[in-house]
């Protein structure tokens, strides 16, 4: 969701809250990739939908970077900038959720094998990244669009939470068709999410 207020914490804050935002922003991006060749090579929708998932963080994390940015310079134009950003982001996930999706529904008719133990490793890290970023974030709470993407990093841990169980379930029980089903209730969460920032982001820059 973007924010279009800014508040700024007082010096020396903004230094330390510039460099956090830039070692989440990189640790997620990272992160997302690795997320996305694993996902890829050991054939897991899951995994491709929770690295989307994540690529709404690091957009959400770039917007407030830039708003804050442009907020310390007095720049009147951030919130039609974090709209255009935030609208090319939204329509880039639009697609990037219709190819998920359409996978995910060709491999609930044919479910492919897929590593259940590598999925919930990779998961597992997910929420390492996630906490490690909502720790970084955390003690600068006052700006309210840091807050809104401590909140990103803390319920993104909640999905790869739920990755990680769904590779759990697959280990055990070999129900290959868990990873596809757990693919499109990402997928749905991603369609939410960026719905919503498109929307907000036209209302921005039609001026309302």
């Amino acid at each position: 969701m973007m924010h279009t207020h800014q508040h700024i914490p007082p010096e020396p804050d903004n230094h330390a809250l510039y460099g956090a935002y830039k070692v989440s922003i990189a640790l997620n991006l990272a992160f997302v990739i690795l997320e996305v060749v694993i996902g890829l090579t050991h054939h897991s929708l899951g995994l491709v939908s929770d690295a989307g998932h994540k690529l709404i963080d690091v957009f959400s994390l770039l917007i407030a970077l830039v708003g804050f940015h442009l907020a310390l310079r007095q720049n009147g134009d951030f919130r039609r900038i974090s709209a255009g950003i935030a609208l090319v982001n939204a329509l880039i996930l639009l697609v990037a959720v219709g190819l998920i999706v359409r996978e995910s529904i060709l491999k609930i008719s044919e479910p492919a094998p897929v590593d259940g133990t590598a999925i919930s490793w990779t998961a597992g890290v997910g929420i390492l990244v996630s906490g490690l970023s909502a720790w970084l974030l955390m003690r600068h709470r006052q700006d309210i669009n840091t807050r809104a993407a401590f909140l990103h990093m803390a319920t993104d841990s909640l999905l790869s939470l739920g990755v990680v169980i769904s590779g759990i379930v697959i280990s055990r029980t070999g129900l290959h068709i868990i990873d596809p089903l757990i693919s499109l209730v990402i997928s749905a969460v991603i369609l939410f999410n960026t719905v919503r920032l498109a929307l907000e982001a036209l209302r921005t820059l039609s001026g309302k």
